[in-house]
């Protein structure tokens, strides 16, 4: 599901940004939630990115494990290799996505790395983090938007 519905935390201001052959491109109107376990069909507690052009990264129902990598400003997603997409008429390549929040910090310090499950949805992409930035999630989605879990 994408878009805001009950246990979707958005985090606003949150940006997005392709890493590519050709630069950096932001995708306008992407929007990152923390999913909560047990709210809109999440059987765990999830970070959900979402923006349609997500969908030829990695295709909906299908995934794969990745390396995720802190940064100062939040998130990159590391491809195993480039995926070649056509935005706006234009071939690119696709090497990461990175993901800026402040709040991200805290579930990757900078250069903490892991590797974990990014699955595609319809409308965009999610992390399944393992158990320690699950919890680090829960603990954001408890302490900064007075959620409870």
């Amino acid at each position: 599901m994408t878009g805001p519905a009950e246990g979707k935390l958005l985090l606003e201001g949150a940006v997005v940004e392709l890493l590519t052959d050709h630069g950096k491109i932001a995708l306008e109107e992407a929007e990152v939630y923390i999913h909560v376990k047990g709210y809109s069909l999440a059987r765990v507690t999830h970070l959900d990115i979402e923006h349609p052009v997500l969908d030829n990264i990695i295709p909906p129902k299908r995934g794969r494990f990745l390396k995720i990598i802190g940064l100062k400003s939040g998130l990159r997603i590391q491809l195993r290799e480039g995926k070649s997409i056509n935005l706006n008429g234009k071939n690119i390549t696709v090497y990461a996505v990175k993901v800026s929040h402040p709040y991200l910090t805290k579930v990757l310090t900078p250069r903490e790395s892991t590797v974990t499950w990014v699955g595609g949805k319809f409308g965009g992409i999610y992390i399944g983090f393992r158990k320690e930035q699950v919890r680090r999630l829960e603990e954001i989605a408890r302490n900064c938007f007075k959620f409870n879990i």
